[in-house]
């Protein structure tokens, strides 16, 4: 593995490119940036919907967002007949419901994360509280909300990272937590990266996986270890990278400082 400076003024050049608003359309944080309404709630459901295929996360999202609207307190109804994947139409409904219930006791998701003196307890407590509220709930709900005590729980660190840090792509709406307890976003890219930068001996995305990503990365950025995360996928998604010498690289851009050619 190379030296954490090289990595890092790396990072910071993909940063400068990809961390762009013209870049959102291949992510979910395209649906708070689009819709007017609670930012919060449309983030909190591009996020916990955000996985599959682009384009039927995407299609599925903004069917969500126009049948229930952008008002968690407004959300719950019939679910239309919609569903996703592994949600049936009573998980959909039972999403919408539980979100008016959150949001009428509670006001905000902030609000209930800031019951707690550190981020990582007020993930605890989220987590607590919507198997509480959801004990009936079948198992295609409770797949929205993995466990983080053994899971890396993407979607939901995902969220968290569009709430807390500022910048062109994330929103800093909150104001309770600071981005320096935020941990990495480990999906398929960044495992990836890691798995072939020996950061990683696997690509599993468990909470031990998650400590050994976020450390590398608060290492090199304690102020802001989930600061690269966007760019860092934007990599692979928008350039093909696959984070080692490949037959991409005779066609990317980065290739003069590139960290991972041999």
């Amino acid at each position: 593995m190379r030296s954490e400076p090289i990595y890092k003024a790396f990072l910071e050049e993909i940063y400068q490119k990809y961390n762009n608003i013209k870049y959102i359309d291949t992510d979910p944080v395209f649906f708070p940036h689009a819709y007017e309404g609670n930012r919060e709630y449309v983030a909190l459901t591009a996020a916990v919907f955000a996985y599959g295929n682009v384009k039927a996360i995407k299609g599925f999202i903004r069917s969500y967002l126009d049948y229930y609207g952008t008002d968690p307190l407004a959300a719950a109804k019939p679910s239309g007949g919609l569903y996703y994947r592994f949600q049936k139409k009573n998980d959909i409904e039972y999403y919408a419901e539980l979100m008016r219930r959150l949001y009428g006791e509670y006001g905000s998701i902030e609000n209930i994360f800031a019951y707690r003196d550190t981020l990582e307890e007020g993930i605890l407590l989220f987590h607590e509280l919507i198997k509480k509220y959801a004990a009936d709930a079948d198992s295609g709900f409770h797949f929205l909300f993995p466990n983080p005590v053994t899971s890396g729980s993407k979607r939901l660190r995902m969220f968290l990272r569009w709430m807390i840090r500022k910048d062109e792509v994330d929103f800093g709406l909150w104001t309770k937590f600071s981005s320096s307890e935020l941990m990495m976003i480990i999906d398929t890219h960044i495992l990836r990266f890691a798995k072939n930068n020996g950061i990683l001996t696997n690509d599993s995305a468990t909470r031990a996986n998650l400590e050994k990503v976020s450390a590398f990365f608060r290492n090199m950025n304690p102020e802001d270890p989930a600061k690269y995360d966007f760019a860092l996928t934007r990599l692979g998604i928008v350039s093909g990278c696959k984070y080692l010498s490949s037959i991409a690289c005779g066609t990317c851009g980065h290739n003069a400082g590139c960290v991972f050619k041999d």
